[in-house]
């Protein structure tokens, strides 16, 4: 197995457990990884402010995706190399969809998360695993008019969520880059946005080429960064769109599936 200049890790379901904790082992065998001269950069959906205390502690200076590759930011300087919104009008047209259907949804703008009502349960869970607090409008939500970062549909009942997905796919075709996650989530980018696009984008920031590029992923957003990077690890976890398209697939994110690859990569 080669050695890479650059390992990208996706975070839930990657780089974090079920618990979505990061573990000793992980933390530490990325720590060796930068000592050894290997850019770490995390990849992820979540937004900055809650992907950040984990971006610590793995002590990168590299810059890191956030949003799904519509953020690209440095964690150390706070510098924001790229961004790029849905627009205006597409987040008008996603919450009309929404709302039409009486669907929940959530919208981030200025690394903020907006909500209709904090006390839905929807709302708490995504909190839960985010660790970032919703700011409730109330029905000014559904005028609220910004130019989204991202938004989030979740449903938990599964003939909803397969209505919802299918929904916003075929009527927001072309004007959205959706991926799902968790089984309950639909994350929705503008369609110019990908973690590999943002991903190739820091590879040449840094000057390092695709072959040398080593990415780690479990979910449907991760699948075109894993076939983009020179060598696309699949976590033992990994859906089947990612398996699919893997070159090495690495144990589960619970049994510390990135750690033992880069252990040997270290040996």
């Amino acid at each position: 197995m080669k050695k890479p200049k650059l390992i990208a890790v996706d975070m839930d379901g990657t780089l974090l457990n079920e618990r979505s904790e990061l573990t000793e082992r992980t933390e530490k065998a990325l720590h060796n990884a930068i000592a050894d001269g290997i850019k770490v950069v995390v990849a992820t959906g979540r937004m900055y402010p809650s992907a950040l205390p984990f971006v610590k502690r793995l002590g990168t200076d590299a810059p890191c995706i956030f949003y799904n590759g519509a953020i690209v930011r440095n964690p150390v300087t706070k510098e924001i190399y790229y961004e790029r919104g849905l627009g205006e009008e597409t987040t008008a047209d996603i919450l009309s969809l929404y709302k039409d259907n009486n669907w929940y949804v959530q919208t981030y703008f200025d690394d903020k998360l907006y909500v209709v009502d904090d006390k839905d349960e929807r709302c708490k869970y995504y909190e839960s695993i985010s660790r970032m607090k919703a700011v409730p409008l109330g029905e000014e939500f559904w005028r609220f008019g910004v130019d989204s970062t991202k938004m989030l549909g979740i449903a938990f009942d599964p003939e909803e969520y397969s209505a919802m997905t299918k929904a916003t796919t075929d009527e927001l075709s072309g004007r959205v880059y959706a991926a799902t996650s968790w089984g309950s989530f639909i994350e929705m980018v503008h369609p110019d946005v990908n973690k590999a696009k943002a991903l190739e984008s820091v590879a040449t920031m840094l000057g390092i080429a695709r072959e040398d590029v080593m990415a780690f992923g479990d979910g449907s957003n991760d699948k075109e960064m894993l076939l983009w990077a020179g060598t696309g690890v699949a976590m033992g976890n990994a859906c089947d769109k990612v398996l699919a398209v893997a070159d090495i697939v690495a144990p589960s994110n619970d049994d510390d599936g990135i750690a033992v690859i880069v252990e040997e990569l270290l040996r």
